[in-house]
């Protein structure tokens, strides 16, 4: 019964900083209206750049335009850059 009780409270205590450890993850990660990410991609010597409120979509917007004028092949994933502006 002792052997139990001892692992109780080891438990409790790990969810205990589990629970601080994800407030403060999301508290490091809150939301900020002035950020911005930029990404670019340069298939041969014209830059393609496009910018948005996430990741996501500034990859995408990059993608499409390139797309729109190159080969999709020279616009692939790996190859755009971007860069995150608080």
């Amino acid at each position: 019964m002792h052997l139990i009780d001892e692992q109780n409270r080891k438990i409790e205590a790990l969810e205990a900083r589990i629970s601080k450890l994800e407030k403060r993850l999301a508290k490091s990660n809150s939301y900020n209206p002035n950020r911005v990410y930029v990404c670019s991609v340069k298939p041969f010597q014209k830059l393609f750049e496009a910018s948005g409120k996430n990741e996501w979509e500034a990859r995408r917007a990059v993608r499409t335009a390139c797309n729109a004028e190159t080969s999709a092949m020279f616009c692939e994933d790996s190859a755009i850059l971007c860069e995150k502006y608080d």
